[in-house]
């Protein structure tokens, strides 16, 4: 199997670090986020953090900048001599099951990188995906780390009902020139919202009723997840705003409330039921790749763990 693969080759007494990332995403969101996409790959990763770049002048050019300079944990650990891997998934919208297929490929060629066992990172579903490896028992797992992943699932999935009226709803707030690439993204995120891979994330699907993992002894556990949901962000409208007027209150996602998810998962779900750290941060599902101080936590962890 030929997959689209990059990895440094660090010190051979350093453990090997896997970066798993998520649903319709590729590697370009751990080595090269600033050309990096999500959203079932129709959305590019600045459009994303737009808040983080609006305004004029000095100031906007500054961030403009930090934009384009994006950094995870993948280039920290590699500057500190880790070995690390990442691929690009060949069906990032496909089931979990096809994904640990390829992270099967990987794992045989981390273990020829390294003598100190292995480190799975997992964003979003990659950090399912790294539990369902898990059922494989295998003990050259040393640690699973996971960001904002759905650990209970996410329920964004049951709201793409609510998604075609945003289009005549927020008309009034978009510059005219611009109205048609509102209805477009918007039916980019509606494409995202209805599929297959999001459906298998849902709280009561038959990937959750069949995942019958537990903790393993020579695992350490780690997770982390956001409390900030200013993830859907479209001409400085923010969704979620739009959805609590015209959602009912006890259908409005726990994904989506301030201080409870991060946009895309609840801060609830991103722990893992039997971890042995759990972090959370003041930011969104995209946010919490690049800021310092989760990258530094994150690093601290996996010194740790060595």
């Amino acid at each position: 199997m030929k997959l689209d693969t990059v990895y440094y080759r660090g010190e051979i007494n350093k453990p090997a670090l896997v970066f798993i990332h998520g649903i319709g995403m590729n590697k370009d969101i751990w080595i090269n986020p600033s050309n990096a996409c999500i959203l079932g790959e129709r959305f590019p990763l600045k459009i994303l953090l737009r808040k983080q770049i609006q305004g004029e002048g000095e100031e906007s050019t500054k961030k403009n900048q930090q934009c384009n300079d994006l950094k995870t944990t993948f280039d920290d650990l590699r500057q500190k001599g880790y070995n690390v891997i990442t691929w690009s998934q060949r069906r990032p919208s496909g089931p979990v099951d096809s994904v640990v297929k390829e992270l099967n490929e990987i794992i045989k060629i981390t273990k020829e990188m390294t003598d100190s066992g292995i480190i799975l990172i997992g964003h979003s579903r990659g950090g399912l995906v790294g539990r369902k490896y898990l059922l494989k028992r295998d003990k050259a797992i040393k640690a699973l780390v996971t960001i904002s992943s759905p650990h209970k699932g996410s329920s964004i999935a049951h709201i793409a009902k609510y998604l075609s009226p945003l289009v005549s709803i927020t008309e009034p707030f978009v510059p005219k020139g611009e109205k048609g690439t509102l209805s477009f993204s918007i039916k980019r995120i509606l494409e995202f919202l209805k599929s297959r891979a999001l459906k298998e994330l849902l709280p009561d699907s038959a990937f959750f009723r069949n995942l019958k993992d537990e903790p393993l002894d020579w695992v350490y556990y780690i997770s982390a997840g956001g409390t900030n949901p200013t993830l859907l962000h479209i001409y400085h409208i923010y969704i979620p705003d739009i959805f609590e007027k015209i959602i009912p209150e006890k259908f409005y996602p726990e994904e989506f409330k301030r201080g409870r998810g991060d946009g895309l998962v609840s801060a609830e779900s991103s722990k893992i039921p039997w971890g042995n750290e759990h972090y959370n941060f003041d930011l969104n599902h995209a946010e919490i790749l690049f800021d310092k101080g989760v990258r530094d936590v994150l690093a601290e962890a996996v010194e740790k763990i060595r």
